[in-house]
């Protein structure tokens, strides 16, 4: 009966041991990676600005009326039959003087009174309006380049190191055996 009570207890202290020395075993292993390789990313960012913008100026003239009123007196020289043909002449050319023009918003008229003796000048300039367009042009743009390239890192290893690895993979290998063939009698 105590031997029967003795192999579970043996066989949970051995059952450690192995599950500690595969523990070990395996950190040895995977502690030994090789280098990964190094990422190299080369960031280029270009601007460009683009942007159109247009402004518009209107100037705005207002119509104009505008008048002139010109007196003509009487011609006085020292005869007086070559006074009123000289007047009835000056009268007569003048009237026929009259005349008017109309375009859109403008216009203008001349006239002779004769009752007045005056020469009218009247005209009318409609309202103008100039626009002035400015375009103003800023092109803008963002463009950011990522290029990633893996650069490999190969490093050979000395032939020494090379050697002691092996030396130690055997020695791993022999104390493994020894173990199994040391837990085996004693299950």
């Amino acid at each position: 009966m105590e031997n029967e009570q003795k192999k579970p207890q043996a066989m949970k202290k051995y059952f450690l041991l192995n599950l500690f020395a595969i523990l070990i075993l395996l950190l040895m292993l995977f502690s030994c990676k090789t280098t990964q390789p190094i990422n190299e990313v080369k960031e280029t960012t270009i601007v460009n600005h683009d942007s159109i913008n247009l402004v518009k100026f209107t100037i705005r003239n207002q119509a104009i009326v505008d008048s002139l009123k010109i007196i003509i007196g009487s011609i006085k020289t020292e005869k007086k039959e070559c006074d009123s043909v000289c007047q009835i002449a000056i009268d007569k050319l003048l009237s026929q003087l009259n005349t008017s023009k109309k375009s859109g918003a403008n216009s203008y008229n001349v006239n002779y009174n004769s009752k007045d003796k005056s020469l009218n000048f009247n005209s009318k300039i409609g309202a103008t309006e100039n626009k002035i367009y400015k375009v103003y042009y800023r092109i803008t743009k963002t463009v950011t380049l990522y290029k990633t390239k893996e650069i490999p890192v190969d490093k050979p290893l000395p032939k020494w190191q090379i050697i002691l690895m092996q030396i130690g993979a055997v020695t791993i290998g022999y104390l493994l055996l020894k173990f199994i063939t040391f837990i085996k009698p004693k299950v």
